[in-house]
């Protein structure tokens, strides 16, 4: 059977919170098919989240009790009916209309082994876009350590799988990156389809970004325990100081807006902070 002929279903799973500027651009650039469908797993959205997502037809799903990254998840799954579920952040900005076209060829066309198909959030216009899609499995992660860079931002996932392994509700974050490792380590692989791009607009606080940059870099580094802690104080300086002058770089330029450029600066600072912290715990 020719593998390409027929195009799956894709349910769409988009987690929510006051996502209302964002969400609209959002939806907009996700043209569905008659078979797909829209999950949008709230947590308490006191905008107009839920009128947009009224609009474009999306069941709704509010979890009761406190917000877990996780949990939002694994309803949003237990609720899907197609066997491909794409999990998009709702500041995710597809870069053009044929972002779930070319998702939705590459799942035509994947092998079993394949569960996961990443494509790639972004603050500007990448400028590999039309590179070759890219396999990674045990091996070639072990060897170069490289990390997806969307995970649950952007990520196409086999919900067999997901059956198989549910998301991870006892962490507070890194829940995709926990998935990646336990799906590398089951001897399946991962697909990477820079065609597929984004451009990440995240509207928290600037204090709510900190913390975010910080509960990464730690949980991080927690997971993934081949990964050294920091050499010293004065790398992670430096490293912070590179990411900020790129992002300042691309403000004057134009590329991104004021307030991405805050936030992203906050989350640096986050993940300086972690890492800092981190490699006192190692001495």
């Amino acid at each position: 059977m020719d593998k390409t002929a027929a195009q799956p279903p894709i349910s769409v799973l988009i987690r929510t919170f006051n996502s209302g500027k964002t969400l609209p651009q959002v939806l907009a650039a996700l043209p569905l098919l008659p078979r797909d469908e829209l999950l949008i797993v709230d947590s308490g959205s006191t905008d107009d989240t839920l009128s947009v997502a009224g609009r474009h037809g999306a069941h709704v799903i509010r979890p009761d009790g406190p917000f877990n990254y996780s949990k939002s998840l694994n309803a949003g799954f237990a609720a899907a009916r197609n066997d491909w579920v794409l999990v998009l952040s709702s500041h995710n900005i597809p870069g053009s209309s044929d972002m779930l076209g070319r998702l939705r060829s590459a799942a035509a066309g994947a092998d079993d082994i394949v569960v996961v198909i990443y494509g790639q959030h972004v603050l500007w216009k990448p400028a590999g876009a039309d590179a070759a899609p890219e396999y990674i499995n045990k091996t070639s992660w072990e060897k170069t350590g490289r990390l997806p860079s969307a995970g649950n931002t952007l990520g196409l996932y086999r919900r067999v799988c997901w059956q198989e392994h549910r998301f991870d509700e006892s962490l507070a974050t890194a829940e995709d990156l926990e998935w990646f490792i336990w799906a590398i380590g089951r001897g399946y692989c991962a697909l990477l389809l820079p065609q597929a791009w984004a451009l990440y607009r995240n509207q928290g606080s600037l204090r709510h970004m900190f913390r975010k940059g910080w509960s990464e870099s730690i949980q991080a580094r927690k997971l993934i325990h081949t990964l050294p802690p920091p050499s010293n104080q004065a790398v992670e300086l430096r490293n912070l100081l590179i990411c900020s002058a790129s992002l300042s770089k691309k403000l004057l330029l134009g590329r991104i807006p004021p307030g991405t450029w805050s936030r992203e600066v906050a989350r640096a600072l986050g993940g300086y902070v972690a890492g800092v912290g981190f490699r006192k715990a190692f001495k």
